[in-house]
């Protein structure tokens, strides 16, 4: 399951990014911005070095492969990877826990597994559209 921010619900507290062993997760204006570990992972498939693969379902770096080329960085959707001391950081959403820290440390829950909201709103939405296009 993935972690997606609410923006409503961040009140900017910072609490997930004091917790983040590996500084991956930043609030900017109430925004929490943290790797979304896609599907398709263009970071992972841009890496020169295979600094980055997938564990457990989570696309994780490992920063003693990683040679600073900044491509991850530049080819991520959401900018969610950066640099700390010439080599990439980004959020490795936790693997090796049961639950990812930003999540349990969060007061609002802004930070929470909200695919299931947000699937129930896009069938919700495709079925207003197909009755709307069945009276046409």
């Amino acid at each position: 399951m993935k972690i997606l921010a609410n923006v409503e619900l961040c009140v900017s507290c910072g609490k997930c990014e004091r917790i983040c062993p590996n500084n991956g997760i930043f609030v900017i204006d109430g925004i929490p911005i943290k790797c979304m570990h896609c599907e398709k992972s263009p970071c992972l498939n841009v890496c020169p070095e295979n600094a980055i693969e997938r564990i457990n379902g989570k696309v994780v770096l490992n920063k003693d492969k990683c040679v600073g080329c900044g491509l991850c960085m530049t080819v991520c959707p959401i900018g969610a990877i950066r640099f700390d001391l010439d080599v990439a950081s980004k959020c490795n959403g936790c693997y090796d826990r049961e639950e990812e820290l930003c999540k349990l440390v969060c007061p609002t829950h802004a930070l929470d597994e909200l695919e299931h909201t947000i699937d129930n709103k896009q069938q919700n939405v495709i079925s207003k559209f197909k009755k709307i296009y069945s009276y046409i």
